[in-house]
């Protein structure tokens, strides 16, 4: 993924690296650019990586971090251009380079049409057989998006039904995170109700170019009928129609996100002793 895409997603905002950075085990600490502070000689991201997919690049020189005192660098969720831009910028004694997380991200074509036709024979078989199993048991839904507390209640009140890790996910401080990023241009949830019961919901991010999948949730009562499945389908769909040119369903090497025509992007963790 090009730096100059990074560098225009949500996750380098400064209202999102406000918010992002009181999840931060770090309280107090030092800033040096946007999305990176230093700690103790350390030059760190701002945010914990499983709330921030990509960072934003940075451009550094050897006199800059000798001036600040910066000893070593730790970090991490960073593309190869970044790994390499910074790498290449500066001198160091020791470097190690981890594979570490997986993001998902798809261009989107001029019509759905052309989305199912390069899906593959296999992958459009399958997503058909799961809309049409959701469609036998339900009638049909409209997608619904919305910034309303009432909503945001329900999505989080759903994330806290879930079993397992998701469900303990979602405590006060996380939850005021996501309320805080409802108030930021862009975000909202997108949802599909049975009456007024949520069947599934999304927390998304859209700008003009395309949508980012931040976080989902789903009704337990209907795992049957593919909620999630059916929800993202029609979230596509509505991107298409307002000729967005991606859609990125961000970290997690989740099967349902290739099966729905996404593309891994390798991120890395970056380690560097100056």
């Amino acid at each position: 993924m090009e730096i100059q895409k990074i560098n225009s997603t949500p996750f380098t905002d400064s209202k999102f690296i406000e918010l992002v950075k009181n999840l931060s085990n770090h309280k107090q600490f030092e800033i040096f650019k946007k999305g990176y502070f230093i700690d103790d000689g350390v030059l760190y991201n701002i945010g914990n990586r499983d709330y921030v997919d990509y960072r934003p690049s940075l451009k550094i020189r050897q006199r800059g971090l000798e001036k600040r005192g910066i000893s070593s660098l730790q970090l991490d969720s960073l593309t190869y251009e970044q790994v390499k831009e910074i790498s290449e910028n500066i001198q160091y004694k020791d470097l190690i380079i981890k594979k570490s997380d997986y993001s998902i991200r798809m261009n989107l074509p001029k019509s759905y049409e052309l989305y199912l036709k390069n899906l593959g024979k296999k992958k459009r078989h399958e997503l058909k057989r799961k809309k049409t199993k959701f469609l036998s048991e339900l009638e049909a839904v409209e997608l619904k998006n919305s910034k309303d507390i009432i909503i945001f209640e329900k999505f989080v009140e759903q994330h806290k039904l879930s079993e397992g890790k998701k469900g303990t996910f979602m405590n006060k401080e996380v939850e005021q995170f996501f309320k805080g990023l409802l108030n930021i241009k862009g975000w909202k949830i997108y949802f599909i109700e049975n009456g007024d019961e949520l069947i599934s919901s999304a927390f998304v991010y859209v700008n003009k170019k395309g949508c980012y999948l931040y976080n989902s949730t789903k009704n337990s009562k209907f795992d049957d009928i593919n909620p999630g499945i059916v929800l993202i389908d029609l979230i596509i769909q509505k991107m298409i129609k307002e000729n967005k040119v991606f859609f990125d369903f961000l970290k997690g090497y989740d099967r349902y996100k290739l099966d729905l025509g996404g593309s891994a992007i390798q991120l890395y963790d970056l380690q560097i002793l100056i």
